[in-house]
């Protein structure tokens, strides 16, 4: 008997390399991932570890980046000393702002179009980028809803753990640390809880036509029901991640190898617009490996979980774990003896 797991992710290559139209999917709905948010924790774990409130992470966040270029304060001065310059600022901020609006818009129905394109893909039924793309857009406003809950809810764990970390101070340096390490390691556990309630939520409001909520109650019973199953994929998943990651970085030192040999070559002879052009085809071919092993990476990964949703849906699935700790515990039950004549 296959197994579930080379079952469904074997699936999801082919579906996602026979259909690299699903990669423009893969590429937006990526936007709306978690990486700020697990950026934000690391650095706020890191100050909590050097013996820093964590209201200095924020105040850190509301200094620097964009938090810190759209400051009242500077721009009031800017107002005052500059108006020309003020205008171009404010200018350049609605337009930032109008482009993360359309980035954020494309992730939810590129999400929502990318999970109902796989499934649909994997029933053998005839599916276009445009019907896939509709999809998303049909389901646009409860498939936002619940990626803000389940983000602000991962926000407020964030910070309820960091400020409750924050708190707890012994005179240990061991003690410390471990208190740091175990909110870590609960946050990251709730983390992943998290991100499988917003995909397997997301796959209800598409596929079975349910309100975020709804999706999301509906997403947690599935989850519990499948526990050991979940993380097992979610293992199997990271290391998968972990080895493209090393995959892209080989590539990338294949490729760009030749061209920064030829840029250094162009530098030290004294050229000036030869290592410019060098230097511009490193940076184009960057781009593209990264858009290239990014927007399959996200595809396949999305269309894994949605294959995986859909097997789940259909019940009677076990973990390895918990077929192994049954197969052992069948052996241990003591042979009935045969009864004597």
């Amino acid at each position: 008997m296959e197994s579930l797991y080379r079952n469904v992710l074997g699936r999801a290559l082919r579906i996602s390399w026979r259909n690299k139209w699903l990669w423009f999917l893969g590429l937006f709905a990526a936007v709306i991932g978690n990486g700020s948010v697990y950026e934000a924790l690391l650095r706020g774990f890191n100050n909590i570890s050097e013996g820093r409130s964590v209201f200095y992470t924020f105040k850190e966040y509301a200094e620097t980046g964009v938090f810190g270029m759209v400051s009242w304060a500077k721009f009031s001065a800017l107002w005052q000393s500059d108006p020309s310059t003020f205008g171009v600022s404010l200018f350049a901020l609605v337009v930032m702002m109008c482009v993360l609006a359309v980035l954020i818009t494309l992730g939810v129905i590129c999400q929502g179009g990318l999970i109902g394109g796989v499934i649909s893909l994997d029933a053998k039924r005839k599916t276009t980028l445009k019907s896939s793309f509709q999809l998303g857009v049909n389901k646009f406003w409860p498939i936002l809803k619940l990626n803000l809950i389940t983000k602000v809810i991962l926000l407020g764990i964030l910070v309820f753990l960091a400020y409750v970390a924050s708190l707890l101070f012994f005179a240990s340096t061991a003690m410390n640390t471990f208190v740091y390490i175990l909110s870590f390691i609960v946050f990251i556990i709730l983390g992943i809880i998290i991100y499988f309630l917003t995909i397997y939520g997301t796959a209800y409001v598409i596929l079975r036509s349910e309100g975020p909520w709804t999706g999301l109650k509906s997403a947690w019973h599935l989850f519990k029901r499948n526990v050991m199953l979940n993380l097992e994929m979610g293992l199997i998943l990271f290391i998968m991640q972990i080895l493209v990651g090393i995959a892209f970085l080989i590539t990338v030192f294949v490729v760009l190898s030749p061209v920064f040999i030829l840029y250094m070559i162009f530098m030290f002879s004294g050229g000036k617009l030869l290592p410019m052009f060098m230097m511009f085809a490193m940076i184009t071919m960057f781009a593209f490996l990264t858009v290239f092993f990014g927007s399959w990476w996200s595809t396949y990964q999305l269309g894994a979980w949605s294959i995986l949703f859909e097997e789940l849906e259909l019940g009677g699935k076990k973990s390895k774990v918990q077929a192994l700790f049954e197969k052992i515990t069948r052996k241990k039950k003591p042979k009935r003896r045969a009864a004597k004549r």
